[in-house]
C-alpha cells in the first residue's frame, strides 16, 4: 500500500504564504502612497492658508497703486504681486476670482445678491478673492452674486389672466 499524498504540499504552502505576502505588500504601497499624497495636500493648505493674508495685501497693494505707468514704485509692486501669484500657481495653490461664473457654493460664499438682468446666480463682483489646492478650498471667494429683477407684476395685467383684479373688472375675455 503506497502512502497517500498530502493534499496540500508544503510548496503549494509556500506559493499561498508568498501571495498573501506580496498582495499585503502592494496594498502597503499603495496606502503609503494615499498617505504621502495625503500629507503633500495638507502641507499645500497650510502653506496656502499662511500665505492668503500675503497675496491679500498684495493684491491691495495693486489695487491701491498709482495709476501711473512712468511710476517705478507702482511697477515694481505690480511685478512683485504677479511673481508671488505665479509661485503660488506653481505649488498648486489657485486664486477663486472670476466674475461671470454660474455661483457655486463649494468656492464661493455670497455675501450679497444684486440685481442684474441675464446674470441671474452668475458671480457679477468677487469683494475678496479665495483659495484652493487641488479639489480643497482653503477660502471661499466672497462674491456678490446677480438676481433678477424684483419688479413687481402689475394688478390686471393683461399678460396674467388668472389676476383676480382683471377679472373683477369683467376684463376676462
Amino acid at each position: 500500500m503506497k502512502p497517500k499524498k498530502p493534499e496540500h504540499t508544503k510548496e503549494q504552502e509556500y506559493l499561498a504564504g508568498w501571495k498573501r505576502a506580496r498582495a499585503d505588500l502592494e496594498n502597503l504601497q499603495k496606502r503609503m502612497g494615499d498617505q504621502l499624497q495625503q500629507q503633500r495636500t495638507s502641507v499645500k493648505r497650510e502653506v496656502a492658508e499662511s500665505l492668503i493674508a500675503l497675496a491679500d495685501n498684495f493684491r491691495s497693494l495693486v489695487e491701491h497703486a498709482p495709476a501711473s505707468e512712468k511710476d517705478p514704485w507702482a511697477a515694481g509692486v505690480v511685478h512683485v504681486a504677479r511673481q508671488f501669484e505665479q509661485v503660488l500657481t506653481e505649488f498648486g495653490i489657485e486664486v477663486i476670482d472670476k466674475t461671470g461664473k454660474l455661483f457655486d457654493p463649494n468656492i464661493h460664499e455670497a455675501v450679497e445678491e444684486v440685481e442684474e438682468k441675464g446674470k441671474e446666480g452668475q458671480v457679477v463682483v468677487v469683494v475678496q478673492a479665495g483659495y484652493k489646492v487641488g479639489d480643497t478650498t482653503i477660502r471661499p471667494a466672497k462674491v456678490k452674486v446677480g438676481k433678477a429683477s424684483s419688479s413687481p407684476t402689475p394688478i390686471g395685467d393683461p399678460e396674467n389672466p388668472g389676476d383676480m383684479d382683471s377679472r373683477l373688472r369683467g376684463n376676462d375675455n
